[in-house]
């Protein structure tokens, strides 16, 4: 019997000896998998970015947030489709002569921006370019200079004015023009519309002064006809 008994206890000390490193083992196993959930959180986000990148342009994933698409010394002669999360945007020493109307207007966080050293046209089509950088990014502004036609040749973006561009503001952005036309409209509606109103105010105000002062003009007749109507009896 104690032989038995000694070899169910020799039994079960590997056992319960064996259990708590179970355990352990377990836990070990368990404690890197938010680590690598991290990473590969990190490594998709960072594969979606480098996917949306337009050949041949390089980019790089900023640490923060977006894209650093470097387009420059690409030989390009028009803009690629750009990653709405473009933040940087390098498109200078290439053979740009002009940028559509909207390449840009898409690209929501852009904040730095190089567009130099490009044979850029300026007539009409430059206006695009020229309206956008005024309003994104004024510093570059002087920088981006003209290499056509000759009235402009190296003369930079903001010292254009309507001698060199004139007519172009009929030919470029005509809905705008719509839009402005529309709105004026909207303006001399609502301004009769406000006039009318105020006029039958007005006019509701002085048909209720000249109520209230008839019906008292009225009471005081009555009031006079019986004061002179028991002035008479009492005679």
């Amino acid at each position: 019997m104690m032989d038995q008994g000694d070899s169910c206890l020799g039994s079960l000390v590997p056992k319960l000896l064996m259990a708590p490193e179970r355990k352990e083992s377990r836990k070990e196993s368990q404690m890197p998998l938010p680590i690598a959930i991290k990473w590969i959180l990190l490594l998709s986000w960072g594969l979606s970015g480098t996917l949306g990148c337009p050949p041949p342009c390089d980019c790089q994933t900023l640490e923060t947030f977006g894209l650093l698409v470097d387009c420059s010394n690409k030989g390009l002669t028009m803009v690629p489709s750009l990653p709405q999360n473009t933040r940087q945007l390098y498109l200078q020493n290439n053979n740009l002569t002009s940028i559509p109307a909207g390449t840009f207007d898409h690209l929501n966080y852009i904040y730095k921006i190089n567009v130099t050293n490009n044979p850029w046209h300026c007539n009409c089509s430059i206006l695009y370019l020229k309206h956008w950088l005024e309003d994104h990014m004024w510093g570059i502004l002087h920088l981006t200079k003209c290499a056509s036609p000759a009235i402009t040749a190296n003369l930079s973006l903001n010292l254009l004015t309507g001698n060199e561009l004139e007519g172009c503001h009929q030919l470029f952005l005509p809905d705008q023009y719509h839009v402005f036309l529309w709105g004026d409209l909207v303006l001399i509606v609502l301004t009769v519309l406000s006039i009318i109103l105020l006029g039958a105010l007005l006019w509701v105000v002085q048909k209720t002064i000249y109520c209230v002062t008839l019906n008292q003009s009225t009471q005081e007749a009555l009031q006079w006809q019986e004061s002179s109507l028991r002035h008479q009896k009492s005679m």
